[in-house]
């Protein structure tokens, strides 16, 4: 433990190992399989919320293997030749200090995909090339940007870690830094920050001589965007409905129309049987108020929306569900994409007859059944200047 008193108190009480971890039980217990199965996977992406302890895990990890923990963050892969001239040889030769080496990409969010031009692309190269574990923290590991990299990493997602965990971790700081605030405050302390233990631990410091509420309001509420895994997670785990499930979707960055998307998918995913026909009830009732919504204009309903698809779903089980489960993203969207192609291929086909043949366009459509034995002859897709993209689509 570092003993300079101006030193941060997370930094100061960073996890050193497995057991100092708090909170993210399951993440570990699959950081050790990862370790095990190496090399057949030679990396693991740590993902989750900010302060729930990803790169405090990295460092458990180090620790552990007794492995020197050669570090990177976003800036560093803004330049590809710097990666290739010093990440390059440092990823296959061994340490000369520790037993083992980790490679540690922190804060992979900060790449961007078009500005850092090749950084994730040698990203990737050094997950092929790398004689050691590779270690990637990440806000949102789900970006678009990162769909190559979750193909060759493992995932391991870090909860919002529970207040009463928190509430734990702040209480044993105050034994071991000798200062006396509040039970009050502390409980307060650990429900604002939703998790965030590093949060936690910096309003602790702040507050830790000065106990009265008014200082504790300066903290304030933190307006954390929440992932739609986690609210999700969140719904279909917990079968206790109170007001944190009335609200599960309010901090989540999305508009509720594909909040609704998210949560058709993923029901078949956790319940079968009566509770399958009970969440789907609840979806149900949800969708005839989105319908009224959007005739009537009466936003009033939307609160109904929310509460069915948030503790109406929740409701359909009659117990607490435990364990990880993988969400899948919204396939209806890909459809719905899918399908507006095809109409897209079949108007600008009757677009081209229809200017040929001196009708509108409506009726070509209307008539495109037809159409299509009629373009079945080689010469009239020539006059037609039909491209190869038309032809696919009339002789499927």
């Amino acid at each position: 433990m570092i003993s300079n008193d101006n030193v941060p108190w997370c930094e100061k009480y960073r996890a050193n190992c497995f057991a100092d971890v708090q909170g993210q039980e399951f993440a570990v217990d699959k950081v050790k399989l990862f370790l095990k199965s190496f090399p057949k996977t030679k990396a693991i992406a740590l993902h989750g919320p900010p302060g729930v302890g990803k790169t405090s895990l990295a460092y458990a990890i180090a620790f552990e293997m007794d492995a020197e923990i050669l570090e990177l963050n976003s800036s560093d892969f803004r330049n590809k030749a710097k990666i290739a001239e010093i990440v390059g040889p440092a990823s296959r030769q061994k340490s000369l200090f520790r037993k083992n080496k980790i490679i540690l990409v922190d804060e992979v969010d900060g790449i961007s995909a078009i500005k850092d031009r090749g950084g994730l692309g040698e990203l990737l190269v050094l997950l092929e090339k790398s004689a050691f574990p590779i270690i990637i923290t990440a806000n949102d590991i789900w970006n678009r940007k990162f769909n190559l990299l979750r193909r060759k990493a493992e995932l391991v997602q870090l909860k919002e870690v529970d207040y009463k965990v928190v509430l734990r971790i702040l209480r044993e700081v105050c034994e071991k830094e000798n200062c006396v605030v509040s039970s009050e405050v502390l409980t307060s302390i650990a429900i604002r920050v939703r998790g965030d233990i590093r949060a936690a631990l910096n309003d602790l410091q702040l507050l830790s001589k000065m106990d009265s509420p008014e200082l504790l309001r300066e903290v304030g509420e933190r307006n954390k965007e929440q992932s739609i895994f986690s609210a999700l997670q969140y719904v279909f785990k917990n079968a206790k409905i109170d007001g944190d499930m009335i609200k599960v979707y309010d901090e989540v960055n999305m508009p509720i129309d594909e909040v609704f998307l998210w949560v058709e998918e993923n029901i078949p995913v956790e319940y079968k049987g009566v509770e399958l026909v009970r969440a789907l009830d609840a979806l149900s009732l949800a969708d005839v108020f989105r319908g009224r919504i959007r005739r009537q204009r009466h936003w009033r309903f939307m609160v109904y929306e929310y509460f069915l698809l948030g503790a109406g779903v929740a409701s359909a089980k009659k117990y607490n569900r435990t364990g990880w489960t993988n969400y899948r993203k919204p396939s209806r969207i890909l459809k719905i994409w899918l399908q507006n192609q095809r109409a897209a291929k079949k108007k600008t086909i009757c677009q081209k007859y229809a200017k040929r043949c001196h009708i509108s366009t409506k009726t070509a459509m209307k008539d495109f059944m037809l159409l299509k034995i009629i373009l079945g002859k080689r010469e009239i897709r020539e006059e037609l200047n039909l491209d190869n993209d038309e032809i696919s689509y009339l002789d499927k």
